[in-house]
């Protein structure tokens, strides 16, 4: 009887056995098959003079199925907004929003108080909204209009960044008051049959931006448009050849003052008498009664950040991660949102040793971080409880923001949900990819140290998603051992 009970045990006990083999064995082919793909892309003389630091894992095992160069202090570009958006979505509660607010003083309704709040993506649509508030409100002459711009220190630019950059749409002024990205753009037309004559217009519009026309002495013919440093002031070169309008974008110097420009505007559109109104700045520490104002969600400014890369977003929600633990009496800065920063993610278990950041956004050259840390924070948000916050944010392969025109060939490129990353000799690209049915994995590819165009190093990296996504989905054909 022993001697047949052992048989039956043997018997139903080998298939399982020979499963859990089978199944370990797809699972070390599969592996296998993705390490060699990866090698072979970065094995060509793309790579001859550049780092490439790659790391490949399973996002819920943490099982690193590739690594290379992961310990290295890299730039990783964009990729540290992955770090503000993880901050944000661990530290900040999750109603918390960016109000810019709007009050009166006293009962005559005849000085408006404007608090800036830092809200990123504030529009000229949201000017007017304010406006319509203040006339429901009662307001019909306006003699003071307060603008306080106290919530941040005047560090207009971030660590690191370049000075000959101000002027650029990538670099916009850090304000407590935004407006369309503090960007404005520039619309240049000849006006047909008139020599020397064009006509120029403003989005904002606003008549604090001025143009002076100078002669192009490059010889070149050559038609620019230049804003001059520290300022709202532009040069005019030459004249289009063509009567088509040129349109270019250029970052706005102090933005509180157009802010309160458009707001005045918009008050007398609304009928409201301004002729005689005084516009101050400061802190404005007298007591209010309000009247209405602009909440904006945090998940909003997530998805600006993430998915189109906006440095201003990322900017002022590394600054918010201040808001709810201190008020500076001097007002916040950058550094008090780095700090805040690092004490959220070591506190939820990132390792210090891993990164140095001295931004929000990634702009500064003195940012630094290893592949190996990004992995890390990216798995630490995948066994968090607000993952899908965090990876909404993110773009998707083919479908929107940065990835919008990356991956479109591949039917399953939805499943990639991943942060860019592009400066002058730096590619990065960090996130997520999930085929249908298949596991979970965080991928990490940082490129740097390299000259000329950025394309060649994207395609590689479009290449090891593909791989990536083989994986994944070979891994959902493989059964564990029971």
């Amino acid at each position: 009887m022993k001697i047949r009970f052992l048989i039956l045990i043997l018997f139903f006990l080998l298939p399982a056995v020979s499963s859990g083999q089978r199944g370990q064995g797809s699972a070390e082919r599969a592996r296998g098959t993705l390490r060699a793909a990866v090698d072979g892309e970065l094995s060509g003389p793309l790579f001859s003079r550049c780092i490439a630091a790659v790391e490949i894992a399973d996002a819920r095992s943490g099982d690193i199925l590739y690594a290379r160069n992961t310990q290295l202090l890299l730039r990783p570009a964009s990729n540290v907004k992955l770090y503000t958006s993880a901050a944000a979505v661990l530290g900040l509660p999750t109603d918390f929003h960016f109000e810019t607010r709007l009050g009166a003083t006293d009962s005559s309704l005849r000085t408006l108080i404007c608090i800036g709040g830092g809200d990123p993506l504030l529009t000229q649509q949201d000017i007017q909204k304010l406006a319509d508030m203040a006339y429901d409100a009662g307001v019909r002459t306006l003699d003071t209009l307060v603008m306080d711009p106290s919530l941040l220190r005047e560090d207009i630019y971030g660590r690191g960044w370049m000075w000959d950059d101000e002027s650029d749409p990538f670099t916009p002024y850090l304000d407590a008051f935004s407006i369309d990205g503090n960007v404005v753009s520039v619309h240049v037309r000849r006006r047909r049959g008139v020599t020397d004559s064009l006509d120029i217009s403003t989005d904002p519009p606003s008549a604090l931006f001025t143009f002076t026309p100078v002669a192009n002495t490059r010889g070149d013919g050559i038609f620019r448009l230049e804003r001059r440093p520290r300022g709202n002031a532009f040069l005019v070169y030459g004249q289009p050849r063509s009567t088509s309008a040129v349109r270019e974008r250029f970052s706005i110097w102090r933005p509180r003052e157009l802010v309160a420009d458009l707001l005045r505007r918009a008050f007398a559109q609304r009928g409201m008498v301004t002729d005689r109104t005084v516009v101050t700045f400061g802190d404005a520490s007298t007591a209010m009664s309000m009247i209405g104002g602009i909440r904006r969600p945090l998940d909003d400014v997530l998805a600006a950040m993430n998915k189109r890369s906006d440095n201003l977003a990322a900017e002022m929600t590394l600054r918010a991660l201040t808001f709810g633990t201190r008020r500076m009496s001097e007002g916040i800065t950058g550094d008090d949102g780095l700090e805040d920063l690092v004490s959220i993610l070591v506190t939820h278990g990132l390792d210090r040793e891993g990164f140095a950041l001295a931004d929000g956004s990634g702009i500064s050259f003195y940012n630094l971080s290893t592949a190996a840390s990004l992995g890390r924070l990216l798995r630490m948000l995948a066994a968090h409880a607000r993952f899908p916050r965090f990876r909404s944010s993110l773009a998707i392969g083919g479908r929107d923001g940065t990835l919008r025109a990356r991956l479109s060939g591949i039917p399953t490129s939805s499943g990639i949900q991943a942060k860019t990353g592009t400066v002058r000799g730096v590619s990065a690209l960090s996130g997520y990819v999930e085929a249908p049915g298949g596991r979970l994995l965080t991928v990490v590819m940082l490129m740097q140290n390299f000259s000329g165009r950025h394309a060649p190093y994207r395609g590689v990296q479009d290449h090891i998603l593909k791989h990536c996504l083989a994986y994944s989905a070979a891994l959902s054909r493989v059964t564990a051992p029971r």
